[in-house]
């Protein structure tokens, strides 16, 4: 698949009605392209955290706790929905108080997207999650998160067993002349 297929093609799933499996070996590919990939001096500071699929439950436990604290419906359903996933990678980055820096750190966002499109060439999905709780203070010691670095989501990581369609683009007047 080219890259501009898919960009254009890529879809996030948002329902989890199945269990799902993907192999890790093609995420580990996607994820060591997408940091080979020139990054403006942006190699570091990244840290990508892996949950397979075997411990996505345990995690579930461990974060939901204080996420939906005193609401059991509710972390029944957080296990419930990401247990099905294929996995999850935590996309982690240094926190910086420099603006100039800041702004340079905004890179992620690329970083984060080649290694989306590299993983949806590997004949994957996946859906970027960030929740309000990731900002919590106890979900991101649960996690591992450091005091110098930001939580930016969770990707979902799933399959590509359902087809899904294309939702018609609503893009008007993206370019101004000058």
């Amino acid at each position: 698949m080219e890259l501009q297929q898919a960009i254009a093609n890529r879809r996030s799933v948002k329902k989890f009605k199945r269990d799902m499996h993907i192999d890790d070996a093609l995420l580990y590919q996607a994820i060591e392209k997408a940091a080979d990939a020139p990054n403006h001096g942006m190699r570091e500071p990244w840290r990508v955290v892996h949950v397979p699929k075997d411990r996505l439950g345990d995690m579930s436990k461990d974060i939901s706790k204080f996420a939906f604290p005193n609401e059991l419906d509710k972390q029944q359903c957080h296990y419930d929905a990401v247990t099905k996933l294929g996995g999850m990678l935590l996309l982690i980055l240094k926190q910086i108080q420099d603006n100039v820096k800041m702004m340079k750190t905004t890179l992620h966002l690329v970083h984060m997207h080649k290694i989306l499109c590299c993983y949806f060439m590997s004949g994957n999905r996946y859906m970027l999650k960030s929740p309000l709780y990731i900002y919590d203070p106890k979900v991101r010691k649960t996690l591992g998160i450091k005091k110098d670095e930001v939580l930016a989501g969770f990707l979902y990581l799933t399959d590509l067993e359902e087809d899904m369609p294309k939702a018609p683009r609503k893009n008007r007047n993206l370019i101004t002349l000058y």
